[in-house]
């Protein structure tokens, strides 16, 4: 994959933890809802959930106000970090979960999940496949991260299948997890406007 710059979340579009609290419950709602139209259910243990500059933007908000951040220096080093999820104009940016209900049974399942990086894509309708590339650093022999950072870098005809309105579906075929899901038009449709926002941000 391609080097990417870098695109940061501005600082001032950071709420200081005093106008974030009095702002929340406007904010929260309208951030969940976007969650919402970017989240696709793959098989019966994990989400696929699409980032895009206001799911990100949320994302900073909350850990803020979970840890009580507020110097300068800590606050942008939450922005570096999570900027990191934000997509850019040829690709998708991707937080993947597993959720397992019994805890033993967790750690057993993430193990025989080992190789999973290997094994999920996108599928376009008339546009091929694009892979997708996952941070290497959630990963190791043992088992892997119930969270995953992904990407799925873009051709210039993928980006159009998105933007038509065209047959997308995401999947997984790992020998112990093999599942494949359609993203909804209303997914699609947020994803095409993402990607439009992230091409005018240069």
């Amino acid at each position: 994959m391609k080097n990417r710059r870098k695109n940061l979340i501005p600082r001032a579009a950071i709420l200081d933890l005093g106008d974030y609290e009095r702002k929340r419950d406007e904010i929260r709602p309208r951030a969940i809802a976007a969650r919402a139209a970017r989240r696709i259910e793959l098989g019966p243990n994990a989400t696929i959930a699409f980032e895009n500059r206001e799911t990100v933007t949320y994302q900073i908000q909350e850990m803020l106000r979970a840890e009580r951040i507020a110097r300068d220096v800590e606050v942008q080093h939450e922005i570096e970090t999570y900027s990191d999820l934000l997509p850019s104009s040829d690709e998708l940016s991707a937080t993947v979960m597993f959720e397992f209900g019994d805890p033993d049974a967790r750690a057993v399942h993430l193990h025989d999940l080992v190789g999973f990086e290997d094994h999920l894509r996108i599928d376009f309708e008339g546009a091929g496949s694009s892979k997708a590339y996952f941070d290497r650093r959630q990963l190791d022999d043992e088992r892997i991260s119930a969270v995953q950072f992904v990407r799925f870098p873009l051709t210039d005809a993928q980006r159009r299948a998105i933007e038509r309105g065209g047959r997308v579906r995401i999947a997984a075929d790992h020998p112990k997890y093999r599942h494949a899901a359609d993203l909804t038009p209303q997914t699609s449709a947020a994803l095409a406007a993402d990607l439009a926002e992230a091409e005018a941000d240069g």
